[in-house]
């Protein structure tokens, strides 16, 4: 297949962690987030926005200083740098007592304008909370043909990584799935050894990397949520708790 006839990659969806204390202001902007390609996760406090830092690795945090909530920011100081925190205040001194701000955007803003000023974020170095895909490599003979769509399958699941897509297929139909960078990783490593057990310990080194400061109650967190969105597109018992050791995909399951 040529270049030209090759589908192109779709582009990495950042995660963005939302710190609003406000339910309604939350939900409109993980709406226009979602619909402007991010992945939005909303924490109502600054205890929750610290866990699920941990959880999902955002490549971006976005928080709300001006709520009682979110007093407690001091866990800012404490984030990768490569996750890009943005202030979004009615006040522009509370920019200057958040640790590490990449963006400082005042009160009152359109969301588009928010989307806008996120996408022109400097490009995160690799690994930092998303799934990066190389370019696809020159032939051996020189002429530049692409690679190979690299495919992973296993049961009802398909795992295109070149176009970051992940599709079930029940009964004709095919359901696409909408998963967090650290979801769709988790995915893959099951997906890489089914049929084997994967420790806790194991899919924390791989998902998270050597050494992550990440409990092993995270894992089985991640592991819930991912079970939820297969088990909503009917994908079937994919993944197998073995009990006191870790986890598996099922080779059998739903074939």
């Amino acid at each position: 297949m040529s270049d030209a006839a090759r589908p192109a990659p779709a582009p990495v969806r950042r995660t963005v962690l939302t710190l609003v204390a406000e339910p309604v202001i939350r939900e409109l902007l993980a709406q226009h987030l979602k619909e402007a390609g991010f992945f939005p996760v909303g924490a109502a406090s600054a205890g929750e926005a610290r866990r699920l830092a941990g959880e999902v690795l955002p490549d971006v945090l976005l928080l709300d200083p001006d709520s009682a909530d979110s007093a407690d920011l001091a866990f800012c100081a404490q984030l990768p740098e490569q996750v890009r925190i943005v202030v979004t205040s009615g006040a522009p001194a509370c920019c200057t007592h958040v640790p590490n701000v990449s963006l400082c955007l005042h009160k009152p803003y359109a969301p588009r304008d928010l989307v806008a000023h996120l996408n022109r974020l400097p490009e995160l170095p690799a690994g930092a909370g998303a799934v990066r895909h190389a370019s696809a490599p020159v032939s051996r003979d020189g002429t530049g043909a692409a690679a190979p769509s690299r495919l992973q399958r296993c049961g009802p699941l398909e795992i295109d990584l070149d176009r970051h897509l992940i599709t079930v297929q029940r009964q004709g139909l095919r359901v696409e799935l909408e998963l967090s960078p650290v979801e769709l990783r988790l995915l893959q490593c099951l997906v890489e050894q089914a049929g084997r057990v994967l420790t806790r310990e194991v899919l924390r080194t791989r998902v998270w990397g050597e050494g992550a400061a990440v409990d092993l109650r995270t894992v089985d967190q991640n592991i819930r949520r991912l079970r939820r969105e297969l088990g909503e597109a009917d994908a079937g018992d994919l993944i197998r708790t073995v009990r006191g050791i870790g986890y598996r995909l099922g080779v059998d399951a739903g074939a």
